[in-house]
């Protein structure tokens, strides 16, 4: 716990700064905290884009096992020996001369 010596001291201390002193030591001061302030603002950012990243990565995986269970679908569908069961019981015929594939 300062003494009162101590805190007169420095008072008679920062008395005997002349303004340019002052202004500079306030200068000082003043940057070190706007520095601080910008360090923690951007360290906020940061994380926020960071989280944002994050929930956009997971809406992709979302959608490529969408697209992966589509394939995976689509390529159920169109196999050969479904097909001919198809036309099959429809007493059509398949024939591999007609067949186009689009992609």
């Amino acid at each position: 716990m300062p003494d009162r010596r101590s805190s007169g001291v420095l008072q008679t201390r920062i008395q005997q700064f002349s303004r340019t002193e002052k202004v500079f030591y306030g200068s000082i001061v003043l940057t070190a905290l706007i520095v601080a302030v910008s360090i923690i603002f951007m360290q906020t950012r940061l994380l926020q884009v960071q989280h944002e990243l994050t929930d956009v990565n997971a809406q992709i995986n979302r959608k490529q096992t969408e697209l992966d269970d589509a394939k995976q679908e689509v390529n159920e569908l169109s196999r050969a020996d479904r097909l001919s069961k198809l036309a099959e019981s429809q007493e059509l015929s398949r024939s591999n001369t007609q067949i186009k594939t689009v992609e």
